[in-house]
């Protein structure tokens, strides 16, 4: 099959490997011109056979470093990766990461999951000012939700057409994606376009929003940066390093977010999870053990492209919960403790929340963490921000993930055996909604750890949970 007919017309794709590939398939029109910071528009209706073979641009961003940009506004697509034979398949939706200012759905090859009969579709979205953005009489903000949100609406319409089952959707994504994933559980307009959802690593997940009055400021501030110049008609190449300059004195992770705007998202996340909004939805979540690792070697290469705080914590709590930590790591360094405070405070803990919240409103949550370390503590980077990613994906040749294993090189076999272990977890859940380990209650907290040997545990680290209560 690599010919399909969607709604707004025929795309022909190609096969590789037995899998097929839809790259660059439009769900929305280009959001330029005057659809520059509106609400994206349903795809118009093409007549003949549109080349998807090609990856499209993805959404303007500044590159690592943050002193390059890359992408176009015209970045609403999805890729979808299907097995070749035909059937009625479980389907995985992917939201990518980035901290809401960079990253694409190119940098996954879903190829894995396609093999093991699962179709998968990853989301392109706008970033940064371009999607986050609200300013009276400029943009109501939330536009990369709405993005979102009509992504899913595609593949509920179309995904049918690829092999896929639109009853059977799991949405996942990992860090900022996993944020979304936990955003969209409380949007009234996305309810019923999945049945299931992983979050891996979000960062700060259920709490991580802007009131009205905060995003107004930040958009105040960007109009500030930019000289009071019209946004709506600035030049991307003047909007992005603004947008980098004003990430920089905002000084925190994730500074342009969504925004409790009383429609799209009508209350905090966490709050409507508490109260019941996504209890029909099962859900799988956890992080890395080391998350913060990853941030604190990015920034001694200079690398500030996130801002350098914490999502969830001020300065004066690190400091009081890296004293806290002190007697139960008594021989770990300084920098080290620190690390695992913030990883706690920005990604663990939320997790654990989210869990609490989803059981308690009656829903069902599974969690994992992965432990696997590139290298022995002490030694070089550990289970990072990040690394759960060639794993799931089962694609650790992936150049996107090199860096990853620059510091220290383990053992391909250790790499492979995780690695398969993961996808295989994952693929058990979209299919058949149990990853296989109990669900997690307050009473059993129950943890699948995955290491090189993998373990089901009852409160990992349970006395460092206990001192954020």
């Amino acid at each position: 099959m690599t010919t399909v007919e969607t709604r707004a017309g025929a795309v022909r794709g190609a096969v590789r490997d037995g899998v097929g590939l839809f790259l660059g398939v439009p769900f929305a029109e280009p959001p330029v011109g005057e659809l520059r910071f509106r609400p994206p528009v349903p795809v118009a209706e093409w007549t003949g056979l549109r080349d998807a073979t090609e990856f499209a641009a993805k959404a303007p961003q500044p590159e690592v470093t943050g002193k390059r940009f890359t992408g176009e506004e015209d970045c609403l697509h999805v890729n979808v990766y299907a097995p070749h034979a035909p059937g009625s398949y479980p389907v995985l939706v992917w939201i990518h990461g980035g901290g809401g200012v960079m990253g694409s759905p190119h940098q996954f090859d879903a190829s894995a999951y396609a093999r093991r009969g699962v179709v998968v579709v990853t989301v392109g979205y706008r970033l940064g000012v371009l999607g986050l953005l609200r300013l009276p009489g400029v943009s109501d903000g939330n536009l990369s939700l709405h993005d979102q949100v009509l992504a899913l609406r595609w593949v509920r319409d179309n995904i049918a057409a690829f092999g896929g089952d639109p009853r059977r959707v799991t949405l996942a994504g990992q860090s900022n994606g996993g944020r979304t994933v936990g955003t969209l559980l409380a949007v009234p307009a996305a309810r019923g376009l999945f049945r299931q959802a992983i979050v891996q690593s979000g960062t700060g997940v259920g709490s991580v929003v802007h009131t009205p009055a905060e995003a107004e400021a930040v958009g105040e501030a960007m109009l500030a940066e930019v000289g009071g110049a019209h946004l709506a008609t600035l030049p991307v190449a003047e909007i992005l390093p603004a947008q980098q300059r004003l990430t920089a004195k905002l000084g925190t992770l994730g500074p342009y977010r969504v925004v409790i705007d009383g429609d799209l998202l009508p209350r905090r996340p966490g709050e409507a999870i508490a109260a019941g909004a996504a209890r029909d939805v099962r859900l799988l979540a956890g992080t890395t053990a080391d998350e913060q690792d990853l941030f604190a070697w990015l920034q001694t290469g200079g690398a500030k492209l996130l801002g350098t705080g914490s999502t969830m914590l001020e300065p004066d709590d690190i400091a009081k919960m890296t004293e806290a930590y002190r007697p139960l790591l008594p021989d770990w360094p300084e920098d080290q403790l620190v690390n695992q405070v913030r990883t706690a405070g920005d990604w663990w803990l939320p997790a654990i929340r989210l869990a609490e919240s989803q059981h308690a409103a009656g829903g069902a949550a599974w969690m994992y963490r992965l432990d696997w370390r590139i290298a022995p503590r002490g030694k070089g980077l550990g289970a990072v921000h990040g690394l759960d990613l060639p794993f799931v994906f089962d694609d650790i040749g992936n150049p996107n993930w090199r860096f990853l294993f620059a510091v220290s090189r383990p053992d391909p076999r250790r790499r492979q055996a995780i690695a398969t272990e993961m996808v295989e977890t994952w693929v058990r859940f979209v299919a058949g909604g149990d990853p296989g380990w109990p669900a997690y209650t307050p009473e059993s907290r129950v943890t699948r750890l995955f290491d090189d040997v993998s373990t089901t545990v009852s409160d990992p680290d349970r006395e460092q949970r206990e001192l954020w209560s």
